[in-house]
């Protein structure tokens, strides 16, 4: 497949361009695609309460199918110029109010959102904090309105196991979690003294 020309359709928070390509037989096609920043997720563990620390929040765009809040891990673009990893620290902070010291930190994976139509990739981080590193409230900046949620681990895989999650970020890393445990049979990759 070869992109013969492309332009921009929409610009307004979101970009979309279209492009028109050319088959392996010759036959031309044009495809959208949205550009969106890159995300940096974390899963986060406090290893003094044994808890997952997710968010709530009401999210407009599934509000048709999912009017309640919906249960994520935290997530936030990555800025421009900005590192994956240091977003992900940023985040944590804006929206749980824990201070992620930088060796208490993984990358799992980064794969794309949905690569259909999206040019979005995750960076899919677990990371471990305890009581001493709450700084702040959290909430999010401006108008995001996040609720914390500290959720007992078994509550969480119990979740992960029924399909009570409705967000696939949350899904990616809680399924690392609830097979990196399973097969360990403990809290091994959250445990500090080894990441």
């Amino acid at each position: 497949m070869e992109i013969m020309k492309e332009k921009i359709v929409f610009n307004k928070k979101i970009v979309i361009e279209e492009g028109e390509l050319i088959n392996e037989t010759g036959k031309k096609i044009s495809r959208l695609r949205i550009r969106r920043e890159d995300v940096a997720v974390v899963l986060l563990l406090n290893t003094e309460t044994h808890k997952v620390v997710l968010t709530r929040q009401f999210r407009y765009p599934v509000a048709l199918f999912s009017p309640e809040q919906i249960i994520e891990a935290i997530a936030g673009k990555v800025n421009e110029g900005e590192e994956p990893l240091d977003a992900a620290i940023r985040e944590t902070e804006e929206e749980t109010g824990y201070r992620i010291n930088p060796k208490n930190i993984k990358l799992i994976v980064s794969c794309f959102a949905s690569p259909g139509y999206t040019t979005e990739r995750f960076f899919i981080y677990h990371a471990t904090v305890d009581n001493a590193d709450k700084a702040t409230q959290g909430g999010g900046i401006e108008e995001e309105n996040i609720e914390v949620v500290e959720m007992d681990v078994d509550k969480f895989k119990a979740l992960l196991r029924d399909g009570a999650i409705h967000d696939a970020k949350t899904y990616i890393a809680g399924l690392y979690l609830l097979v990196d445990t399973e097969i360990a049979g403990e809290l091994t990759h959250f445990d500090k003294e080894k990441l």
